[in-house]
Protein backbone atom coordinates (compact mmCIF):
# COMPACT_ATOMS: atom_id res chain seq x y z
CA UNK A 1 0.00 0.00 0.00
CA UNK A 2 2.56 2.18 0.81
CA UNK A 3 3.95 1.63 -2.84
CA UNK A 4 1.48 2.82 -4.20
CA UNK A 5 0.59 5.88 -2.14
CA UNK A 6 4.17 7.30 -2.79
CA UNK A 7 3.79 6.66 -6.55
CA UNK A 8 0.52 8.22 -6.59
CA UNK A 9 2.08 11.52 -4.38
CA UNK A 10 5.06 11.53 -7.18
CA UNK A 11 2.37 12.68 -9.69
CA UNK A 12 0.43 14.78 -7.77
CA UNK A 13 2.37 16.64 -4.96
CA UNK A 14 4.70 18.83 -7.17
CA UNK A 15 1.47 20.90 -8.23
CA UNK A 16 1.28 21.95 -4.27
CA UNK A 17 -1.84 21.99 -2.73
CA UNK A 18 -3.17 25.20 -4.32
CA UNK A 19 -2.88 23.07 -7.67
CA UNK A 20 -4.94 20.00 -7.06
CA UNK A 21 -8.67 21.70 -6.95
CA UNK A 22 -8.43 22.58 -10.62
CA UNK A 23 -6.16 19.87 -11.80
CA UNK A 24 -8.42 17.05 -10.83
CA UNK A 25 -11.68 19.23 -12.00
CA UNK A 26 -10.02 19.22 -15.49
CA UNK A 27 -8.20 15.48 -15.99
CA UNK A 28 -10.78 12.64 -15.17
CA UNK A 29 -7.45 10.62 -14.88
CA UNK A 30 -6.08 12.83 -12.53
CA UNK A 31 -9.51 12.97 -10.37
CA UNK A 32 -9.45 9.49 -10.04
CA UNK A 33 -6.10 9.18 -8.86
CA UNK A 34 -6.72 11.52 -6.01
CA UNK A 35 -10.20 9.17 -5.02
CA UNK A 36 -8.13 6.61 -4.97
CA UNK A 37 -5.63 8.77 -2.51
CA UNK A 38 -8.31 9.35 -0.29
CA UNK A 39 -9.06 5.56 -0.19
CA UNK A 40 -5.83 4.96 1.03
CA UNK A 41 -5.06 7.94 3.47
CA UNK A 42 -7.42 9.26 6.48
CA UNK A 43 -9.14 12.14 5.85
CA UNK A 44 -8.85 14.89 8.21
CA UNK A 45 -11.63 17.41 7.76
CA UNK A 46 -14.64 16.99 10.16
CA UNK A 47 -16.39 13.97 9.44
CA UNK A 48 -20.11 15.48 10.29
CA UNK A 49 -20.34 18.13 7.55
CA UNK A 50 -21.71 17.80 3.94
CA UNK A 51 -18.09 17.87 1.96
CA UNK A 52 -17.08 17.68 -1.58
CA UNK A 53 -13.80 17.49 -3.40
CA UNK A 54 -15.54 20.62 -5.90
CA UNK A 55 -16.89 23.88 -4.93
CA UNK A 56 -20.64 24.34 -4.68
CA UNK A 57 -20.59 27.17 -6.57
CA UNK A 58 -19.60 28.68 -9.75
CA UNK A 59 -17.71 32.51 -10.63
CA UNK A 60 -21.14 33.35 -11.81
CA UNK A 61 -23.00 32.42 -8.87
CA UNK A 62 -20.88 34.55 -6.49
CA UNK A 63 -22.02 37.66 -5.23
CA UNK A 64 -19.95 40.00 -2.52
CA UNK A 65 -21.79 41.38 0.62
CA UNK A 66 -20.50 43.31 3.04
CA UNK A 67 -22.95 43.10 5.92
CA UNK A 68 -20.79 39.87 6.43
CA UNK A 69 -18.14 41.90 7.30
CA UNK A 70 -16.75 42.18 10.71
CA UNK A 71 -16.63 40.96 14.52
CA UNK A 72 -19.17 38.55 15.19
CA UNK A 73 -20.12 36.75 18.60
CA UNK A 74 -21.98 33.06 18.42
CA UNK A 75 -24.68 31.95 21.03
CA UNK A 76 -21.79 29.35 22.90
CA UNK A 77 -19.04 32.47 22.65
CA UNK A 78 -17.24 31.33 20.02
CA UNK A 79 -16.10 34.78 17.89
CA UNK A 80 -16.11 35.07 13.77
CA UNK A 81 -14.05 37.13 12.19
CA UNK A 82 -15.30 38.14 8.60
CA UNK A 83 -13.00 40.25 5.93
CA UNK A 84 -12.94 40.73 2.50
CA UNK A 85 -10.12 38.28 0.72
CA UNK A 86 -7.33 39.31 -1.02
CA UNK A 87 -6.46 37.54 -3.86
CA UNK A 88 -2.94 37.65 -5.98
CA UNK A 89 -3.02 40.72 -9.00
CA UNK A 90 -0.10 39.32 -11.29
CA UNK A 91 3.99 39.72 -10.22
CA UNK A 92 5.38 42.49 -8.22
CA UNK A 93 1.57 43.66 -7.90
CA UNK A 94 -0.09 44.42 -4.55
CA UNK A 95 -3.07 42.23 -3.65
CA UNK A 96 -6.75 42.99 -4.67
CA UNK A 97 -9.93 42.65 -2.98
CA UNK A 98 -11.42 39.91 -4.08
CA UNK A 99 -15.38 38.74 -3.76
CA UNK A 100 -14.63 36.09 -1.22
CA UNK A 101 -13.84 36.21 2.61
CA UNK A 102 -11.39 35.48 4.71
CA UNK A 103 -13.01 33.72 7.94
CA UNK A 104 -11.34 33.04 11.44
CA UNK A 105 -13.31 31.16 13.49
CA UNK A 106 -12.23 30.78 17.41
CA UNK A 107 -13.92 29.08 20.10
CA UNK A 108 -12.61 27.15 23.53
CA UNK A 109 -10.68 24.39 21.27
CA UNK A 110 -8.95 26.97 18.96
CA UNK A 111 -8.48 29.15 16.13
CA UNK A 112 -9.25 27.74 12.35
CA UNK A 113 -8.80 29.33 9.18
CA UNK A 114 -11.54 29.53 6.22
CA UNK A 115 -12.04 30.40 2.89
CA UNK A 116 -15.40 31.54 1.99
CA UNK A 117 -17.45 32.48 -0.97
CA UNK A 118 -20.94 33.86 -0.95
CA UNK A 119 -23.52 32.70 -3.40
CA UNK A 120 -26.62 32.10 -4.83
CA UNK A 121 -28.94 28.96 -5.99
CA UNK A 122 -32.47 30.40 -7.00
CA UNK A 123 -32.34 33.51 -4.94
CA UNK A 124 -31.17 31.55 -1.91
CA UNK A 125 -27.98 32.63 0.21
CA UNK A 126 -25.05 29.82 0.46
CA UNK A 127 -21.83 29.97 2.24
CA UNK A 128 -19.15 27.23 0.79
CA UNK A 129 -16.18 26.85 3.37
CA UNK A 130 -12.99 26.16 2.25
CA UNK A 131 -9.65 24.94 4.39
CA UNK A 132 -7.02 26.84 2.19
CA UNK A 133 -4.00 26.30 4.69
CA UNK A 134 -3.34 22.81 5.89
CA UNK A 135 -1.56 23.33 9.31
CA UNK A 136 0.80 20.58 10.79
CA UNK A 137 4.03 18.54 10.03
CA UNK A 138 5.12 18.51 6.32
CA UNK A 139 4.71 14.69 5.75
CA UNK A 140 1.24 14.89 8.00
CA UNK A 141 -0.18 17.80 5.54
CA UNK A 142 1.27 15.91 2.21
CA UNK A 143 -1.84 13.17 3.57
CA UNK A 144 -4.42 16.06 3.96
CA UNK A 145 -7.08 16.81 1.04
CA UNK A 146 -9.02 19.71 2.07
CA UNK A 147 -12.57 19.33 1.15
CA UNK A 148 -16.09 22.29 0.31
CA UNK A 149 -18.81 22.06 3.05
CA UNK A 150 -22.25 23.71 2.00
CA UNK A 151 -23.74 26.26 4.66
CA UNK A 152 -27.19 28.03 3.96
CA UNK A 153 -27.20 31.42 5.20
CA UNK A 154 -29.89 34.13 6.38
CA UNK A 155 -28.92 37.60 7.31
CA UNK A 156 -31.25 40.18 9.20
CA UNK A 157 -31.04 42.47 11.53
CA UNK A 158 -27.26 42.63 11.85
CA UNK A 159 -27.33 39.02 12.66
CA UNK A 160 -26.10 35.95 10.48
CA UNK A 161 -27.85 32.74 10.45
CA UNK A 162 -25.12 29.94 9.36
CA UNK A 163 -27.23 26.39 8.61
CA UNK A 164 -24.57 23.49 8.13
CA UNK A 165 -25.94 20.53 6.41
CA UNK A 166 -24.86 17.73 8.06
CA UNK A 167 -23.82 14.23 7.14
CA UNK A 168 -26.17 12.69 8.71
CA UNK A 169 -28.79 13.55 6.73
CA UNK A 170 -26.62 13.10 3.44
CA UNK A 171 -25.94 9.15 4.14
CA UNK A 172 -29.75 8.73 5.10
CA UNK A 173 -30.80 10.18 1.63
CA UNK A 174 -28.41 7.83 0.07
CA UNK A 175 -29.66 4.79 2.41
CA UNK A 176 -33.35 5.42 1.23
CA UNK A 177 -32.00 5.72 -2.27
CA UNK A 178 -33.64 9.11 -2.35
CA UNK A 179 -30.54 11.21 -4.32
CA UNK A 180 -28.04 9.54 -7.18
CA UNK A 181 -25.13 11.83 -7.31
CA UNK A 182 -21.74 10.66 -7.59
CA UNK A 183 -19.57 10.25 -4.07
CA UNK A 184 -17.34 7.99 -2.22
CA UNK A 185 -17.65 6.56 1.18
CA UNK A 186 -15.19 5.72 2.62
CA UNK A 187 -14.25 4.39 6.47
CA UNK A 188 -12.96 5.81 9.50
CA UNK A 189 -10.29 3.15 10.00
CA UNK A 190 -8.92 1.58 7.23
CA UNK A 191 -9.16 -1.89 9.07
CA UNK A 192 -12.94 -1.14 10.19
CA UNK A 193 -15.35 -3.69 9.05
CA UNK A 194 -18.14 -1.79 10.62
CA UNK A 195 -20.46 -1.29 7.30
CA UNK A 196 -22.27 1.59 9.00
CA UNK A 197 -18.98 3.53 9.88
CA UNK A 198 -17.86 5.79 7.62
CA UNK A 199 -17.89 9.14 5.76
CA UNK A 200 -19.56 10.34 2.34
CA UNK A 201 -17.39 12.35 0.10
CA UNK A 202 -19.18 14.11 -2.85
CA UNK A 203 -17.39 13.54 -5.90
CA UNK A 204 -19.82 15.56 -8.70
CA UNK A 205 -18.98 18.39 -10.72
CA UNK A 206 -20.62 21.76 -9.30
CA UNK A 207 -23.58 21.39 -11.69
CA UNK A 208 -24.45 18.61 -10.30
CA UNK A 209 -23.81 19.48 -6.98
CA UNK A 210 -26.30 22.57 -7.79
CA UNK A 211 -28.71 20.47 -8.98
CA UNK A 212 -28.98 18.62 -5.76
CA UNK A 213 -28.71 21.91 -3.39
CA UNK A 214 -31.72 23.26 -5.38
CA UNK A 215 -33.52 19.82 -4.76
CA UNK A 216 -33.03 19.17 -1.29
CA UNK A 217 -31.77 22.87 0.01
CA UNK A 218 -34.48 23.90 2.42
CA UNK A 219 -34.90 20.20 4.08
CA UNK A 220 -35.23 21.02 7.62
CA UNK A 221 -33.68 17.96 8.72
CA UNK A 222 -30.45 19.06 7.19
CA UNK A 223 -29.24 20.92 9.69
CA UNK A 224 -29.56 18.67 12.49
CA UNK A 225 -29.54 15.08 13.50
CA UNK A 226 -30.08 13.29 16.61
CA UNK A 227 -27.27 14.66 18.75
CA UNK A 228 -26.35 18.30 17.20
CA UNK A 229 -27.76 21.33 15.91
CA UNK A 230 -25.67 22.73 12.85
CA UNK A 231 -27.24 26.05 13.42
CA UNK A 232 -24.95 29.09 13.89
CA UNK A 233 -26.80 32.50 15.23
CA UNK A 234 -24.35 35.23 14.87
CA UNK A 235 -24.53 38.64 15.96
CA UNK A 236 -22.39 41.85 15.01
CA UNK A 237 -20.37 42.63 18.17
CA UNK A 238 -20.88 46.34 19.19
Amino acid sequence: MFVELFMLFDEIIFFGRAGMLPLYQNSNTMKTKLIILIALIAITTSSCLVKSLHPFYTEKDVIYKPELLGNWQGKDSSTWEISQHKGFAGIFKPEQNGNAYDIKFTDKNGTSKFLAHLFTVNNQLYLDFYLPDMQGQDLAVMHMIPAHTLARVELANKQITINWYNEEWLIKLFNENRIRIAHERIPYDLDEKNPDNFQVILTAPTAELQKFIDKYGNDPAAFKDNKNDYTFVLRKKS
